[in-house]
């Protein structure tokens, strides 16, 4: 039931977006895609997946779990492919707890994988913030850009917090989701390799974005670019749609007009975001499908 609401609601979504953009325009833009430098945007984005899978190995290492970066950049890529390719079915967040928990206690699995994403968010938003101070934007997109890093900063102090003075012990979820939280104290132990990975990776999630700014040749520059694209990413973080289908090119349609910039090129922008997501999914699944096999392989006597 869960799928089909969020299958509807990326439908609308994507009919609304349509209905905001001059489709003759729309064509022009996509007989003009420079496919040399999208092909290039994707090959960055590899890039950047297997620095995530570094940054997790880096997270493991630090949490005194025995797994080989090999490993963890395996399943950083099949993570892509189950949450681009089977949205209707596990989470790849889900799927990397699971696999990581066969061999670890899951609580520590969980840490390293939700450490992982929080990271990513944080690094994102506090480099993409500090684009906020040389950059001008229209006033509603400003008002909207400080309520989204606002609510951030608000996530940041709350698990503080809660990590600091812990409350409603008596519940196993809440003392379970505290154990996770409390493992902070061993990543902030010679935390650089951590913090330089991540902020590298969040640069690098910045030039893959900016690429297809140049490609669509929108008159954006990199940090006017960053905080679009941390802006956008924070809004598919909502589970309200399949794999941010919908979600995505609605908001960088009206995001584009709020801008007085053509809406086209902002649906044009998510769709061809959205379509580099699949791409990397798809090798995901090849990694998915080699670790199959790998294991019936080794399965067999």
């Amino acid at each position: 039931m869960l799928f089909f609401t969020k299958l509807l609601f990326s439908g609308l979504a994507l009919c609304w977006g349509l209905s905001q953009v001059d489709f003759k325009n729309l064509q022009l833009v996509f007989k003009e895609l420079p496919l040399n430098i999208y092909a290039f945007a994707f090959l960055v984005l590899c890039f950047s997946i297997s620095l995530n899978g570094l940054r997790l190995y880096f997270i493991a290492k630090k949490l005194n779990m025995n797994q080989s970066f090999k490993f963890l950049h395996q399943i950083t890529w099949i993570g892509i492919f189950f949450n681009q390719l089977l949205p209707g079915g596990i989470g790849g967040d889900a799927y990397r707890i699971y696999t990581l928990s066969k061999n670890s206690n899951g609580i520590l699995s969980s840490a390293v994988i939700i450490w992982d994403r929080i990271l990513g968010i944080i690094c994102m938003g506090l480099l993409s913030s500090t684009f906020l101070l040389v950059i001008n934007l229209p006033q509603p997109i400003r008002i909207i850009s400080t309520i989204i890093y606002s609510s951030l900063l608000l996530v940041v102090i709350t698990l503080g917090l809660f990590i600091r003075y812990p409350i409603l012990q008596k519940y196993k979820l809440v003392t379970n989701l505290w154990k996770i939280f409390a493992t902070a104290k061993d990543l902030v132990k010679s935390p650089f390799a951590l913090i330089a990975t991540s902020l590298v990776l969040a640069l690098v999630n910045f030039a893959v974005f900016y690429f297809l700014i140049i490609t669509l040749k929108i008159p954006l520059n990199f940090a006017e670019s960053s905080v679009l694209f941390t802006l956008s990413l924070v809004v598919v973080l909502i589970p309200i749609s399949i794999s941010g289908w919908g979600l995505r090119e609605g908001f960088l349609t009206a995001y584009f007009s709020t801008m007085g910039l053509p809406s086209e090129m902002g649906f044009t922008l998510g769709v061809l975001q959205g379509l580099l997501m699949l791409l990397t999914g798809s090798i995901g699944a090849v990694f998915y499908l080699f670790a199959k096999k790998l294991k019936i392989n080794l399965q067999t006597p």
